[in-house]
Parts: C-alpha cells; sequence; structure tokens
C-alpha cells in the first residue's frame, strides 16, 4: 500500500514518472477490491494516500526547517496531509457504499463504470470554498507531456482526470479476470480490451497531430506582440519584511533599469508577488510610492508589483464582519495584491487586482467572518496572516493599446475555472506573480511552475510568470517553457509574447 503511495507521488513534477499513475491508480483499486468493510477501506486508503502526500506536498513542512523560516509551517503542513488525505478516503468510502448497494451477481464490478465520474467529481470539489488544496489533481501529472494534453482547450483540465481513471478501471478489469482465472491471455476479450486501452492512451496524441494546433497557435503570435520583461529579484521571503524598505525599492528599480538597457522596446515590466513589504498606496509610505512613481514617469515604462493594499471602509456599517479596525473605530482591511504602475497616472488611478484564492490557514483562516475568533487564531512571523478576500474581476489595460491582461497572484493560478474566467472575460495574456521563496528547492516550488502549463493551454494564452526566488519564465500557449531561471538566481528575463 505504501508503495502504491509512492508510485503516485513519482507520477508527479518534479519526478514528472506520468506513465506511474495508471499502474498506481489501477493498484490502489485492486486494494480497495479486496476490502470487505469500511474500517479496511479507511485503513488501507489512508496508508495509500497518506504516503501519496509525504511524497508529493511534504514540503510544505520541509519548509519550516530552512534558515530563518517560521517553525509554525511544520506543523501547519503536517496538518494539511493529516486532513487532506481524508478527501480521498471518504471519496473512497462513498465508492464502496456504492459497490455495496450495486449488486449485480452477472456483474460484479458494475461499479467500476462510475469510478471515474466519483473521481473527477471529487478533484473538481476541491476548488470551491475557502478550505480547499486543489494541489494533487491526477491532471498534473501529465504537465510535462504536453502531446497528451491539448485536447484540455476544449474540456478543461479534469478530463484528464478522467482518461486516467477510465484507462486504469480498464486495466485493473483485465487483471482481475485473469486473477480470477476467468480469462486467458489469448481470450479475445481480453485482447479487444487490451487494444482499447492502448488505442484509448495514443488517443490524445492524435488529436494534437490532426488538430496542428502546435502549428496553429505558434504562427498566432504573428498577430500582435507583447515585449515584457521580468524581474526576479531573490530576496529571502522570511527575512524581507523586517529589511530596509528604501534598500529593497533601489534594488527593484535598479534591475528594471538593467531591463530597460537590455530590451529598450520593453513595453511592461513585471515584479513578483508582495515585492514590496508595506501598503504601497497608502499614504503613511508616500515617500517610497513617490520614488517609484517618480521612476516610472521617467522611464515611460509601466510596472506591475505585487504589494500589500490596504483600503479603509467610510461607512462602517459597509464593512465585513471580519474587517480589521483603528483603535479610532476606523476599519479598514488589508489585500495581498497586484498594482499596477504606470506613467502620468497616480495612486487614485492605478488598477489594481486584490487576491480572490487565499491560501488556508496562512494567509488567511476559512470562514472566519462566520467564526470572528479563528480570524487572530494563526499570527505570521511575517506579516502574511489575515488578508481579506478580494472581490474583483479586474483585467488590466496595456497603456496607450487595446491589448487586456489578467493577473493571478501565486495559489489563484491552481484554479482553472477562476483563472479562465479573467480570459473570457477578454485578456489577451495573462500573468501570474508568485514568491515560491518560502520553499527554495524543494518539490512545491517545481509543481508551481509546471501546473501553469495547463493553464496555459486550456486557455491558449501566453504567460509572462514572475517569482521572487525563480522560477520565473515565460510559457506559450502549447505548453512551451522559455527562459526558465533558476532558483535562488537574482535575474532579469525578456520575451516579446
Amino acid at each position: 500500500m505504501i508503495l502504491t503511495g509512492v508510485l503516485f507521488g513519482l507520477s508527479f513534477p518534479p519526478f514528472n514518472f506520468s506513465i506511474l499513475v495508471f499502474v498506481a491508480f489501477t493498484s490502489m483499486l485492486i486494494a480497495f477490491d479486496n476490502c470487505n468493510s469500511y474500517k479496511e477501506v479507511f485503513t488501507r486508503m489512508y496508508v495509500i494516500f497518506f504516503s501519496f502526500e509525504l511524497v508529493t506536498v511534504s514540503w510544505i513542512s520541509l519548509s519550516g526547517l530552512r534558515d530563518g523560516a517560521d517553525t509554525f509551517m511544520i506543523f501547519g503542513g503536517l496538518v494539511t496531509m493529516i486532513l487532506h488525505t481524508l478527501y480521498f478516503v471518504f471519496t473512497l468510502m462513498a465508492l464502496f457504499f456504492l459497490r455495496k448497494n450495486l449488486k449485480i451477481k452477472s456483474m460484479p464490478y458494475l461499479y467500476l463504470l462510475f469510478v471515474p465520474f466519483i473521481w473527477t467529481t471529487h478533484e473538481y470539489l476541491q476548488i470551491f470554498g475557502q478550505l480547499n488544496f486543489p494541489w494533487t489533481i491526477l491532471s498534473y501529472t501529465h504537465s510535462s507531456v504536453l502531446s497528451k494534453i491539448q485536447y484540455i482547450e476544449l474540456t478543461g483540465m479534469f478530463a484528464i482526470s478522467i482518461w486516467i481513471t477510465s484507462l486504469s478501471c480498464l486495466l485493473f478489469y483485465i487483471i482481475k479476470k485473469i486473477r480470477d482465472g476467468e480469462w486467458t491471455i489469448k481470450r479475445f476479450k481480453i485482447t479487444g480490451l487490451i487494444l482499447l486501452i492502448v488505442t484509448g492512451y495514443f488517443a490524445p496524441d492524435l488529436y494534437t497531430v490532426i488538430s496542428g494546433v502546435k502549428d496553429k497557435y505558434t504562427d498566432k503570435v504573428n498577430e500582435g506582440t507583447i515585449n515584457i520583461g521580468i524581474v526576479q529579484p531573490n530576496i529571502n521571503p522570511w527575512k524581507k519584511w523586517g529589511a530596509k524598505q528604501d534598500e529593497l525599492i533601489a534594488q527593484y528599480l535598479q534591475m528594471s533599469s538593467e531591463v530597460i538597457y537590455s530590451n529598450p522596446t520593453v513595453e511592461l515590466i513585471i515584479l513578483p508577488e508582495t515585492a514590496l513589504p508595506f501598503h504601497f498606496t497608502w499614504d503613511v509610505h508616500n515617500e517610497k510610492y513617490l520614488v517609484v512613481k517618480n521612476y516610472v514617469d521617467s522611464t515611460g515604462v509601466p510596472i506591475l508589483i505585487g504589494a500589500p493594499d490596504l483600503k479603509f471602509y467610510k461607512d462602517p456599517e459597509l464593512a465585513p464582519s471580519d474587517a480589521k479596525e483603528f483603535s479610532n473605530g476606523q476599519k479598514f482591511d488589508t489585500f495581498n495584491s497586484a498594482i499596477l504602475v504606470e506613467p502620468g497616472k497616480d495612486k487614485n488611478e492605478y488598477t489594481i487586482h486584490d487576491k480572490n484564492k487565499l491560501v488556508a490557514a496562512s494567509e488567511r483562516m476559512p470562514y472566519q467572518e462566520y467564526f470572528p475568533f479563528l480570524q487572530n487564531l494563526i499570527k505570521w512571523s511575517v506579516g502574511l496572516s489575515s488578508f481579506q478576500m478580494g472581490q474583483d474581476t479586474v483585467l488590466f489595460d496595456m497603456p496607450g493599446s487595446e491589448t487586456k491582461f489578467h493577473v493571478a497572484i501565486c495559489y489563484e493560478s491552481v484554479y482553472p475555472d477562476f483563472f479562465a474566467d479573467y480570459v473570457n472575460r477578454g485578456a489577451d495574456f495573462s500573468i501570474i506573480i508568485t514568491n515560491d521563496g518560502w520553499w527554495g528547492k524543494l518539490f512545491g516550488t517545481y509543481q508551481h511552475n509546471q501546473y501553469a502549463i495547463l493553464r496555459a493551454i486550456e486557455n491558449r494564452r501566453w504567460i509572462a510568470r514572475c517569482a521572487n526566488t525563480g522560477i520565473s519564465c515565460f510559457i506559450d500557449q502549447y505548453g512551451n517553457l522559455y527562459d526558465e531561471t533558476e532558483i535562488n538566481e537574482k535575474k532579469i528575463i525578456n520575451r516579446e509574447i
């Protein structure tokens, strides 16, 4: 059972042994089929999927051991694995209920027909609500196999999970028939089902070839381009919040000047999530704000920058129930935001996207608006806790152009429906800003970068990805990665997308 969980983990980035997911899921079905009670289902499935979590997401806990890190991460990561494993276990217990109550003597494996739909529904439900973690969806196992995932432009990524589970169910059925002595290798039914599995496995490649998507979307670059520069400053995320803010700004602007010098026609410069560790548009920080504004005005190049944003509620009655409050009674909220600083405009004219999808129990306690006592339950050492959820559906306009783009901040990039909604509203390209410096060279950094490939293919949009310490890159509509930076590297990259 532990081996089955490990095989699941090895099929995900950064290992990318995608073929193993079929072996793992088939092995899980064999273990499940041998269960005769809910207790056995719970025990065996918990062992399998906790082993899976240990391989795939233990980086959350391990990051707490890094230099300067908040040791809360060790505990928080362990709790995440313990609780998230239950998502899988309860899904398999529901399937066991179906198996017990859907008994037809001549069709003992009728329940297999429902496995792909039950499993994919379980995955899809993880993208809703405030207490979710859609990180281990089976579709991500194929994020590095571009030839097999091009059809998700039509279906969305969950079709990959249906494909994986359907082929695994067929493979399981053949194995059971052989082990039960009902079929032999020479039997026609086995030959037919094996042929069906092989055909099904290569069917996605056939779509890629016949539709000609690679040529189609690579050529589309001729319809219009945007010249983008990305700044990867490589700032220690744990120490940044106590750093000298003036020095940080000076470093960012110096690197922005390097972008302009190396790429004089650059039209947009991107800085990562929470690049500025202070409320950028708040009047208290006006001197630092003016340094950035004057730089942008003098160069004429807009900068998209990640920074906390503070908003006051003029009417206290209209403030959310979990809004913060100054000692004078003034209610306000803080947001994790992306701010487009444009030449010739003041702060009240800037376009701002407030992060909608916040990381549970670190950026915000889930459902704290209903349970106020949760709000201050956890306090990070870096001032990240208790952000408010953004509610906007903002599209950014490129200055002097009709081109529009949208910004996903860090965790928002793993929500396919949320990401696609902005594209459907008219975004011509996408930007992801993130601060994966928390994880260093642990698996999470590589996974987060690679998961963005599916967003590019689903929406057929270029993505410019800017990370604080890596991995920054550009991704085309086919899923190809360009100009990938190393982790813990101070670097600028430029590309016309």
